[in-house]
Formats: structure tokens, sequence, C-alpha cells
């Protein structure tokens, strides 16, 4: 086994993950680095949101995991949270010599990648959250010895104290940035990658015949056409590199219609303890019957061609149409709508169109 880096050096560096979630895949590395161990994770689940953060080397293991049946048939997970042990736990504490010799998690999933024993442990978070770290070693390197258990138990309690502080802290972290959109008037949720409301401000609250939370605590919003962009673009968000988006939304009765801005929270530890996503703001159109090429500059500071390109791409024209329209060339055309996709974060010129389309419901023709 590799020679173990004293435990001091680690404790800064997780307590430091606990105000800056981020951090968490570099400590878990080091702690592995520390026993020899090729990488591992950290999983939390409560009662409506799972999440993960892991060393680099470990991402797609556990993504295959997580996505596949494997989860379902996952031993290790739901002996180590069965155990409730006050430390760590090898294989060999939980499993039998058959169970580790047989089980198609071990000989289906985790030895086919070389990889193959673990010691973990299960931290009670704030709530009825619950953690479970992990550090994972190949096959070859046979089972953790108890002198690498005992050294990880030097590190349990600091790892518990700063999972505990960064469910709080990340809790706080959520509820004062929809305080602060408050302060200013911006209705505002947090919520989930399904959707789910976990927290919303005053002025959101007020907004249940336009906007709110429906069945299962779903966001919905009450103008078809915009709740269906709304669902697809939860669907199919990139947490780690997606950019904000906008939608435009009907207004109902005597209520103004509103810009939808869906802002997700990056980084890997975006979501390891709070279970929130995104961030949902409102801003409601002030000016009814604002031109489209207006409401769209506004919104992604467009340039005035920027502008008018946009518009008529969601109109349904061609390059070449437009460069006939505007007497430009084609290629002009083709710089001016590369810039628009880069501005919204959109890589497709189809999904553009189908995405603003929203805007011109809400804005003058």
């Amino acid at each position: 086994m590799a020679d173990m880096e004293h435990p001091s050096s680690l404790v800064d560096s997780i307590y430091e993950a606990a105000v800056l979630p981020s951090l968490w895949p570099g400590v878990i590395e080091k702690v592995a680095a520390a026993t020899g161990s090729f990488g591992g994770s950290l999983f939390t689940v409560g009662p409506n949101h799972s999440a993960v953060a892991a060393s680099e080397n470990c991402v797609e293991h556990l993504d295959a995991l997580l996505k596949g049946h494997w989860s379902a048939i996952n031993i290790r997970a739901q002996r180590v949270v069965a155990m409730a042990e006050m430390g760590f736990v090898s294989d060999e504490d939980f499993a039998s010599p058959e169970e580790i010799a047989h089980h198609p998690i071990y000989t289906e999933f985790l030895r086919p990648r070389g990889l193959g024993w673990t010691a973990a442990t299960h931290i009670m978070g704030a709530g009825d959250d619950i953690a479970i770290f992990s550090i994972d070693r190949r096959h070859a390197q046979g089972a953790f010895d108890r002198d690498a258990i005992a050294f990880l138990d030097t590190l349990r309690p600091h790892i518990s104290r700063a999972v505990l502080l960064a469910s709080k802290f990340q809790a706080q972290a959520v509820t004062g940035s929809l305080q602060g959109l408050q302060t200013v008037g911006i209705p505002a949720a947090a919520i989930d990658a399904r959707g789910r409301v976990r927290l919303m401000n005053e002025p959101f609250s007020r907004l249940q015949s336009q906007i709110g939370a429906g069945a299962l605590d779903q966001i919905r919003v009450a103008d078809e056409a915009a709740n269906r962009l709304l669902r697809r673009a939860l669907g199919e968000a990139d947490l780690h590199n997606g950019a904000p988006m906008s939608i435009g939304v009907r207004g109902t009765g005597d209520e103004a219609p509103f810009v939808l801005h869906l802002t997700p929270l990056r980084g890997q530890g975006r979501d390891v303890f709070s279970g929130v996503a995104f961030i949902v703001a409102i801003v409601p159109l002030t000016q009814p019957g604002l031109p489209f090429r207006l409401l769209v500059q506004r919104l992604y500071d467009f340039t005035p061609a920027e502008a008018r390109v946009a518009e008529n791409l969601v109109a349904g024209r061609s390059a070449a149409q437009i460069a006939l329209l505007y007497r430009i060339s084609q290629e002009t055309v083709r710089t001016q709508t590369k810039s628009i996709l880069a501005k919204t974060g959109i890589s497709r010129q189809a999904e553009f169109v189908a995405r603003f389309s929203s805007f011109r419901n809400v804005a003058s023709e």
C-alpha cells in the first residue's frame, strides 16, 4: 500500500469542501491517493433528491452504475446503509465470500472495469438526508486491510461534520438567493433536476394562476406552449455546462405576460446536498406589446442586426431569404446566426427557432 498522507493535510481540504462544494471531487481524489486507491465518490439521497460528487476517474463508472439496472442490485450501498456503522467498512465486512465471488455487481459490473473493492461509510446529513462516502480500489489490489480502514476512520469525523455543514451552507445559500431576488421584486423559485419545486420566495407564491407547483410538486406554467418548452428544457439541460434559458409566457386574464429565466447551478458539487439544480426567476413584461426585436435584444444583448436576423429565423425564413430581404450576403447572415446561438447557449438553429417561438406570443407583431 502507498504511504498514507498525514490526516492533518487532508482535514483542511475536507472543511474547505464544506464551504465550496465544487471541491469535493478533489478531496475524494486526495483521500483515494492517500490510501493507494483508484478513486471514490460521495453520494447523497434525500426524500426528494439524489446527487453525487466523484473523483474524475470514477465519473464514467458511476454514471453507468446509476443509469443502468445496477443500482437496484448494488448490495454494497444497501449493506453499508443497513449496517449504519460509525466507521468505514469494507466488502469483507458486509458481503460473504460467496457473494464477493459470484454476485453480479462484482462479476458483471466491477471486475470487467478493473474494479472490485471498496471502503465506505454511511453518514446522516441534515433532516432525512443520507450520505455514503466511498473509496474504491482496483480488483488486482485486493481488499482494504485494517490499517487502511483505521486511517479512513481518523478522517470520518471530519467528513461527517463537513457533510452536515455543507448541507446547511447550501440551504442557506439558496434561501439567500431567493430572498435577494425578492428584495428587487423578482419572483423566484429553486427546483431540482426533475423540475420539483424545493423553495420559493413570497412573490413567486403569488403567481399561482400563472406558474407554480402542480402535481408531485412539479413546476408548471399555465401557458401550455410555454410549459412544454419548460419540460423540454428540463429534460435536455446540461447541468455542468448548460447556459441559462429564457421562455416567453403569455399573460392570463388580467395578468401581464412575463419571461421565465431558467438558470442551472453549475459545478459538480452544486446539488450534492441541497438537491437544487435550477433557479427560476420571473420577469414581468411591464411594457406590453414590446416588439420582438427589442425584447430579445434586451434579454440577450443582441446587436440590432442580430435581433433582426433572429426575428426572421423565428418567422421561418432561410438565410438566403434573409440575405435577399436586407441586401446582405448569406455569409453575413450565417455569421450573425452563429453569434446569436453563442449568446443564447443553443447549439442548433432548429432548437433556437423552437425555443424563441415563445417570445412571439408575448411580443407585438
